[in-house]
């Protein structure tokens, strides 16, 4: 019943205020908490279901090449249903963080575990080399200010806390505290500094992460500070846009907006002294899908938008296609529902790759999820992923930075290709254009792009679903010549 409910479930929940895209607003809510708001109405006025017998979880097994480099970490809501964890692909995970342990600020002992106590994802994730932690939330300013304000409190939920991991054979903790307001800056790096201190002493081995945000709003996070006191930070890389922003939006830019990932890790982060070895950029499997005036790019809204699942955006983008945006390197669409214009703004395997692609050139300790089975078992996301990991991401130029000064394809993201890639190309001088794919025996395949193109960085997207596995080329023709470039398609595993 529960993946059902995923499947079917519209996340309608951030209410608050209208405000401008793109400005400071402090009421607004994050992701996390619109979501976990949600699912508790769901899942507290249902009949509970049957209590599962107790079980030890079984000891974390060793990965086979040891502590792999690039953190692959994901949070695994409790609304995902048993169903879901079985398909995560632990090839490529390295950590997943069970979401969550809600506080009660009146103790600081907890208001509901969510199935910690009972889950099987401990066991079934230690059998296979991933770590799994237990996700704290606390949301609210006035929340966070009763718990922060008070150190008995603290340490009833530090101690509450060591008793579960040991008890439960849980690696570590991922504090997810949301909207802590100026005046908790201090006393929140003062918390962290007991907890970890609280927990390591029983657990030496623990590791203890916070969620932060991808933009300071409040101005309550010592960033430098926290990520000494911690072992690493989770820039949570998401809600640049909302359910109540004023216009439609990327839910997480790259670049081309005012604030974006890009300016997020870098200003807010690397240069306020977090080190990239502790810092990890969180990405989300979802989008915002808005009623709006019209088709125009980002067009102004005239209602609150719905946040969408990935695999709830692959039927849409069947039925109207999709548009990737060269400024943001995120897709979207316009479409009608009866006279209704709406536009969604989401996330695909391109645009999750070149996130992963961005964190791992820039020396990042690797990337979060947000939320695991969101992808329902398709392996595209994971995919892109590993590709990333595994160096076999096209290397041969940026998407962003041309490299000879005349029209050419830049680069093919991922090459090999499995089932979809981006190919970038710069265009120097407006003109035809036409990229073509052909096989080794010059024959084409297919047309993948085809038009009067102005000057300046253009995507495309080869769709291999259709082509044999082997050696490929990507041409481009324009009034100034010719440009190719080599790649293969792998077999599907």
């Amino acid at each position: 019943m529960h993946s059902r409910i995923i499947l079917a479930a519209l996340f309608s929940l951030l209410i608050c205020p209208g405000v401008s895209a793109q400005v400071p607003d402090t009421s607004v809510i994050g992701i996390h908490q619109a979501e976990s708001e949600y699912y508790s109405r769901i899942f507290d006025t249902t009949a509970p279901s049957a209590e599962l017998p107790y079980e030890k979880p079984v000891a974390l097994k060793s990965r086979k090449d040891g502590e792999p480099a690039f953190m692959v970490y994901g949070w695994h809501p409790y609304w995902a249903g048993a169903a879901a964890y079985p398909k995560y692909d632990y090839d490529v995970l390295t950590h997943i963080a069970y979401f969550s342990y809600e506080v009660d600020t009146a103790t600081g002992g907890y208001s509901t575990l969510r199935g910690w106590d009972t889950t099987s994802v401990i066991s079934y994730a230690h059998q296979r080399g991933v770590k799994v932690m237990l996700t704290v939330t606390n949301f609210g300013s006035v929340r966070n200010t009763e718990l922060l304000t008070d150190t008995a409190k603290q340490w009833t939920l530090i101690n509450t806390l060591v008793d579960l991991l040991k008890s439960r054979s849980g690696d570590g903790v991922n504090f997810d505290f949301e909207v802590v307001p100026a005046a908790m800056k201090s006393k929140m790096v003062g918390f962290c500094k007991r907890a970890v201190r609280g927990i390591k002493a029983e657990l030496p081995l623990a590791e203890i992460s916070l969620a932060t945000p991808a933009v300071n709003w409040s101005d309550g996070w010592d960033l430098d500070s926290l990520a000494i006191v911690c072992d690493y930070l989770i820039m949570m890389g998401y809600n640049y846009y909302w359910s109540s922003s004023t216009t439609a939006g990327p839910v997480a830019p790259l670049a081309g907006e005012n604030y974006n990932i890009t300016r997020s890790i870098q200003e807010d982060y690397l240069d306020e002294g977090v080190p990239a070895s502790k810092l990890l950029l969180g990405m989300p499997w979802y989008g915002y899908d808005w009623p709006v005036s019209s088709s125009v790019r980002k067009a102004a809204t005239t209602g609150t938008g719905s946040s969408k699942t990935y695999i709830t955006t692959i039927p849409m983008v069947a039925s109207y296609s999709k548009t990737f945006d060269s400024q943001t390197s995120v897709p979207w669409m316009s479409y009608q529902s009866g006279t209704q214009w709406r536009q969604m703004w989401f996330e695909d395997s391109i645009s999750l790759l070149l996130k992963t692609n961005f964190a791992k050139k820039k020396s990042l300790a690797g990337v979060g999820i947000w939320a695991l089975s969101y992808e329902a078992g398709r392996p595209e996301l994971w995919n892109g992923i590993k590709a990333v990991i595994a160096g076999t991401v096209s290397s041969d130029g940026n998407p962003s930075m041309p490299g000879s000064g005349g029209s050419e394809i830049i680069s093919i993201i991922p090459n090999p290709v499995r089932d979809k890639a981006l190919v970038s190309y710069n265009i120097v001088k407006q003109g035809r254009m036409t990229l073509s794919l052909y096989d080794t025996g010059g024959r084409q395949v297919a047309m993948i792009a085809e038009s009067f193109a102005p000057p300046g960085i253009r995507y495309a997207t080869i769709d291999a679903e259709n082509l044999a596995p082997g050696i490929y080329f990507c041409v481009m023709i324009t009034p100034e010549g010719r440009s190719v470039k080599k790649f293969a398609v792998a077999g599907k595993r």
